[in-house]
C-alpha cells in the first residue's frame, strides 16, 4: 500500500548543522530530505534548527501519517491548507521543505530511479556552478580561498563581504576570467546599499545579491536596482509562490533564488520554476549547505531550462558540513546532471552529533 508508518527528524551537529528528515513507508523503503537549519547559536548547535524540528514533529507529520506515499502532490497541498492560519512561508514552510523532499526520494527509490527522472529529465548537458564562500573578512583569507577554488575547477565565485577591498582582493587574485558574485545578505540601508554597489561596479560583479533591508521589501531592493547598472539577485528569503510572482512583476531581480530548504520542497520548487520559465527569468538556485539540499537544488535545476547557475558550497580547509556528504565534481566550471537512486545521497545516521 505504501502507507507512510513513521517521520523522524535528526540534527546532524558534529560540523555545520543539518535538520534531517526521513520518511519510511510500510514497504520498508525509506526517503531522506533536509529542512532549512536554522540561524546559528554560538556554543548550541542544537538551538537553531529546534524550532523548525518541532515544526515538523507537530505541524506536518501529523498531516502525512497513514497516508499514501505516492501522493506527493496531494499530501503537499492538503498541508498547505490545514497550515496556512500558521503562514504562509518561514518555519512552515521550512518544516514542509524536508518532508517533501522525503517523499520524493524514496518514490524515485521505489522506482530505483532519480528524482531528476521522476521530474522529466535533464534539460542541461551541464551547468555552471560558482562556489559559495562564507564570510572571510580577510583580503589574505580571499585571496587564498579564491586561488584554491580556481584550482579545483571553478570559474565562479560568490562573495559574502562587505569591504570594497575585499572584492578586490578576489579580483586580483582571480584574474580578469573570474566570475564574481557579491551578496551582502541585506545588511545596509538603501544608501549605503547604492553606495556600496557604486564602489564594487568597477570589479566587473556579475551580481549584486540583497543588497539591501529589509531583504524582502520588494520596493526597496527595486529602488536599489534603478540605481545600478549591476544586476540584482535575490529570492533566498521568499516562501510562497505569490512572493515569487511579486518579485518577478517588480523587474527588481536579474537573478532569481528561491530556496529548496524554505519554500517547501521539490513540489513548490517545480512551480516557482515554471514562474521563472514563463518570465525568462534566469533560474538560480540558492543552496548553501552540503549533501541532501544541494542534491535536490541540482535534480530540480538541472529539470529547468531556465537555470543559469548552480550555488556550491565552499568551505575553507577544517570546517566540514556534519553530513560529510562531498559535493559533485567541478569540470570545466561547470556540474554535470545527478544520479540516483533518489536524490543519490543519503546520511550516516550512526555517527557522532546525530540526535
Amino acid at each position: 500500500m505504501n502507507i507512510i508508518e513513521e517521520i523522524n527528524v535528526f540534527q546532524l551537529t558534529d560540523g555545520l548543522p543539518h535538520v534531517i528528515v526521513q520518511v519510511r513507508d510500510d514497504s520498508g523503503e525509506t526517503g531522506f530530505g533536509e529542512c532549512w537549519w536554522g540561524i546559528p547559536t554560538p556554543g548550541e548547535p542544537h538551538r537553531g534548527g529546534a524550532p523548525i524540528v518541532s515544526a515538523v514533529e507537530n505541524l506536518i507529520k501529523p498531516n502525512y501519517l497513514g497516508k499514501d506515499s505516492k501522493q506527493i502532490q496531494a499530501l503537499w497541498h492538503q498541508t498547505w491548507d490545514h497550515l496556512y492560519r500558521y503562514g504562509d512561508g518561514g518555519i512552515v514552510t521550512m518544516a514542509l521543505s524536508g518532508v517533501d523532499m522525503a517523499l520524493w526520494d524514496l518514490n524515485a527509490r521505489r522506482l530505483d530511479a532519480s528524482v531528476l527522472e521522476l521530474l522529466g529529465g535533464s534539460a542541461h548537458q551541464s551547468i555552471p556552478a560558482y562556489a559559495s564562500f562564507p564570510p572571510l573578512r580577510s583580503k589574505e583569507r580571499v585571496a587564498s580561498e579564491t586561488r584554491r577554488a580556481i584550482e579545483h575547477g571553478y570559474k565562479a565565485i560568490k562573495l559574502h563581504e562587505l569591504e570594497t577591498g575585499l572584492v578586490e582582493a578576489a579580483r586580483e587574485a582571480g584574474g580578469d576570467d573570474l566570475l564574481i558574485m557579491v551578496d551582502v545578505n541585506g545588511h545596509f540601508d538603501i544608501e549605503e546599499a547604492i553606495e556600496f554597489g557604486r564602489a564594487i561596479e568597477k570589479y566587473k560583479i556579475t551580481w549584486y545579491e540583497e543588497p539591501v533591508r529589509p531583504m524582502r521589501n520588494i520596493e526597496l531592493i527595486k529602488k536599489v536596482s534603478d540605481q545600478l547598472p549591476i544586476a540584482i539577485a535575490a529570492g533566498e528569503n521568499e516562501y510562497s509562490l505569490g512572493d515569487f510572482e511579486r518579485m518577478i512583476e517588480s523587474n527588481a531581480v536579474r537573478f532569481l533564488q528561491p530556496e529548496i530548504t524554505k519554500i517547501g520542497g521539490i513540489t513548490q520548487a517545480l512551480k516557482i520554476g515554471h514562474l521563472a520559465e514563463q518570465s525568462g527569468v534566469p533560474l538560480c538556485p540558492h543552496n548553501f549547505r552540503g549533501g541532501i539540499p544541494l542534491y535536490a537544488s541540482l535534480h530540480w535545476g538541472f529539470s529547468n531550462p531556465m537555470t543559469k547557475w548552480l550555488e556550491l558550497p565552499w568551505l575553507p580547509e577544517g570546517i566540514e558540513f556534519a553530513s560529510r556528504i562531498p559535493n559533485p565534481k567541478i569540470i570545466d566550471g561547470c556540474v554535470s546532471p545527478p544520479l540516483g537512486p533518489g536524490l543519490g545521497v543519503r546520511p550516516d545516521l550512526n555517527r557522532p552529533g546525530a540526535s
